[in-house]
């Protein structure tokens, strides 16, 4: 079982938590540009985009593609039967929420590869398409705080989805836009992260990782 990342993509941090959280067997972790057009991955995944999480071997190999359903696949399929999905609509929502957040900060990071050819190039920012997404993830931070302090059960209570994403939120945003998001002022997501940021699978798959390490080693 081949599970294809990039060391900067939320999404495929996402589906590696999980996968790793689940305890798939015999799971190897291969680290790739999807930029660079990788052969091996273009091989079970025509879009060339991570995650990609290939089951089995040769010919009789097949691919899981998108994020979610990697981490659904996970949760289902957990070694300790360990309740990693949603357990309700509150946690739902919360997904929901931080994977709006994802795709808006993913979406300026395209207009900034379209605007000038790279990702760290800031011109784009300044445009209206940017500022509509600033706006999104702004607000959006901020309902994830009000449904965190309302949540009966802390998410981070357990390891779950609900739990992990938003710690691959606050660590992309501050990889990609610095302090400009910074949480101080959103202390239940702060708790949330910090207290879900001990877990081995989320410490050792941080933005920029170029080695993964086995979580038995």
């Amino acid at each position: 079982m081949k599970l294809y990342v990039s060391p900067t993509s939320p999404y495929a941090r996402l589906a590696c938590i999980m996968c790793l959280e689940a305890r798939l067997p015999d799971l190897d972790i291969v680290i790739v540009d999807p930029w660079q057009n990788p052969p091996e991955l273009a091989r079970h995944n025509p879009a060339l985009r991570v995650p990609t999480l290939v089951l089995g071997d040769g010919d009789a190999a097949q691919a899981l593609t998108e994020s979610l359903l990697i981490a659904d696949y996970a949760a289902r399929n957990a070694v300790d039967a360990g309740d990693l999905w949603f357990a309700d609509e509150t946690e739902s929502r919360i997904g929901g929420l931080c994977l709006g957040i994802i795709d808006a900060a993913a979406a300026i990071m395209a207009g900034r590869m379209v605007t000038s050819g790279s990702l760290g190039d800031p011109a784009f920012d300044t445009s209206p398409v940017a500022g509509r997404r600033q706006a999104a993830i702004v607000r959006s931070l901020d309902s994830l705080e009000a449904l965190l302090a309302e949540a009966a059960t802390p998410p981070a209570a357990r390891p779950c989805l609900a739990a992990f994403l938003p710690a691959v939120v606050v660590d992309y945003l501050e990889m990609r836009f610095g302090d400009l998001y910074e949480t101080p002022a959103r202390p239940h997501l702060a708790q949330t992260v910090q207290t879900v940021s001990t877990r081995p699978a989320v410490q050792r798959t941080r933005p920029l990782f170029t080695q993964f390490t086995p979580l038995d080693a």
